[in-house]
């Protein structure tokens, strides 16, 4: 009987050695890694940050507001010219595309943009998108920095073209022409487009 009971807390003993054992070497084989696991999280939360930055560029350009606009331009650490929205925008195109407020031209371009960086998917400048969203304001302040007037898209049309097939023909075709206060936006942004390329010719002329 003692014999029995002995041989059992020998087996107990036997069994929690093993146990030890076992553990010791799952966390040798597996040591906690320190470093990665920061490295992991650093990572997470930079990709995080920067998701959040680009929202937050967007929704600026959204206000308008111009403090806001100065501080972000003035902070952008980024190449001003990169495809930094959607891959397919640079930040003077989406500005032009969603901004309210034409200052935000003369801050990017004093941090060195360049007029004539085309959308990457369909070749438009930013004088090609304001002049779409019939914001006429955009388009004075932009032909201050002398656009190329002759560049193409990728469907091979001026921006003469370009206007003249997404904001007449294409709309007559679905009904829906430009409205009075419309109309009135498009002249004057054809006006200012023609004045600006006939002194253009005038100074290649000479």
């Amino acid at each position: 009987m003692g014999a029995q009971c002995c041989g059992s807390v020998n087996d107990n003993k036997a069994q929690n050695r093993r146990r030890k054992n076992q553990n010791n070497q799952e966390e040798e084989e597996d040591p906690p890694k320190k470093g990665t696991k920061i490295k992991r999280i650093d990572s997470d939360s930079s990709i995080q940050r920067d998701s959040k930055s680009i929202d937050n560029r967007e929704q600026i350009l959204k206000r308008g507001r111009i403090n806001e606009l100065k501080k972000m331009i003035d902070d952008y650490d980024e190449d001003i010219n990169a495809y930094t929205f959607g891959q397919n925008k640079t930040l003077l195109l989406e500005a032009c595309n969603v901004c309210p407020n034409p200052e935000v031209i003369e801050l990017i371009m004093n941090k060195g943009a360049d007029i004539d960086k085309e959308e990457y998917h369909t070749g438009n400048t930013a004088i090609f998108l304001s002049a779409l969203d019939l914001k006429d304001d955009f388009v004075e302040k932009l032909l201050e920095y002398n656009p190329n007037l002759l560049h193409k898209n990728h469907e091979q049309q001026d921006i003469f073209e370009f206007l003249n097939f997404f904001l007449i023909e294409q709309r007559k075709s679905l009904n829906r022409e430009l409205i009075k206060k419309e109309k009135i936006k498009y002249d004057k942004i054809l006006r200012l487009l023609k004045k600006k390329a006939q002194i253009n010719n005038s100074e290649n002329e000479e």
